[in-house]
């Protein structure tokens, strides 16, 4: 008996092999125009903060705000920190006591208070003035500086 198309065994066609796409050069190529956009292209500035010029400055009244000194030492130490802006002042050792100070300042309304620190004393004695005084809401801070000459 002859095989054939309307016998029982039917012959089975084979599947075209399906192609497979690769990608791997699509992904190389959108890397590298990501590079490239994000070379070539500027960022935006942020908005500039509206900050005198350094010479034509406004000054700070000293009467209506809270004055800390910040004196370097002669041996190059951190610098003694003094309330008020005199000198002969005592010096303060616990960093609380200056945030006590401006706060009772604050509270009679200074709202400003003016850090003056020498030439040589380190930045970073400044800033650790500057954290303490952080926390105390709606106090405005002054670097005090000397007057062009």
């Amino acid at each position: 008996m002859a095989k054939g198309s309307l016998g029982g065994d039917s012959i089975k066609k084979k599947k075209k092999d399906e192609a497979e796409l690769d990608i791997t050069p699509m992904i190389d190529v959108v890397f590298l125009l990501l590079i490239f956009f994000m070379v070539t292209s500027t960022m935006d500035d942020q908005k500039a903060a509206n900050v005198p010029p350094a010479k034509h400055g406004v000054g700070a009244d000293a009467n209506k705000a809270t004055i800390i000194s910040i004196l370097a030492d002669s041996g190059g130490g951190l610098g003694r920190v003094v309330l008020g802006d005199s000198p002969d002042g005592e010096e303060i050792v616990n960093l609380d006591l200056v945030r006590r100070h401006v706060q009772a300042s604050f509270n009679e309304g200074k709202e400003l208070c003016i850090i003056k620190a020498e030439r040589d004393v380190m930045e970073g004695r400044v800033q650790e003035v500057l954290k303490v005084l952080a926390d105390i809401d709606g106090l405005k801070f002054a670097i005090g500086v000397q007057d062009p000459q």
